[in-house]
């Protein structure tokens, strides 16, 4: 048993635990066999890509974090989308009086920013003042 299957199969038992599903519903989840979930979750066995990448599409998770303990570094991409994002959020604030709560106005940043990235580039500056109104 290797330590990094260890370590790979402790991220496996925390993911596991977060969606509140024993070994056998996440095996079915993931669509693989108990037997071979059981050897991964306790580092028996190698997690295979294929695995990985349906954990990834299904629960939403880096393979990055799944298999190196992990965040996904962000690359330059991502940050000049951040700052653009936030250059034009702090413009539309300043034209807009309504947004007072600073809570409020970190939920629709980080909307703005998760939509932004997903879309591989900043949302159209009209789209963002609609949303600061």
């Amino acid at each position: 048993m290797s330590s990094t299957f260890s370590k790979i199969g402790g991220r496996l038992r925390e993911l596991r635990a977060r969606t509140g599903l024993n070994q056998q519903d996440f095996a079915e989840t993931i669509d693989t066999s108990f037997r071979s979930y059981r050897a991964y979750e306790n580092g028996q066995r190698e997690l295979p890509t294929a695995v990985v990448l349906r954990i990834h599409e299904i629960m939403n998770v880096s393979p990055h974090w799944l298999l190196l303990g992990e965040k996904e570094p962000t690359d330059d991409r991502s940050m000049q989308i951040i700052e653009q994002v936030a250059k034009a959020s702090l413009d539309a604030m300043d034209q807009s009086a309504t947004e007072r709560d600073n809570a409020e106005k970190a939920k629709k940043l980080r909307l703005l920013i998760k939509l932004s990235l997903s879309q591989g580039e900043c949302l159209p500056e009209a789209d963002i003042m609609e949303l600061w109104g």
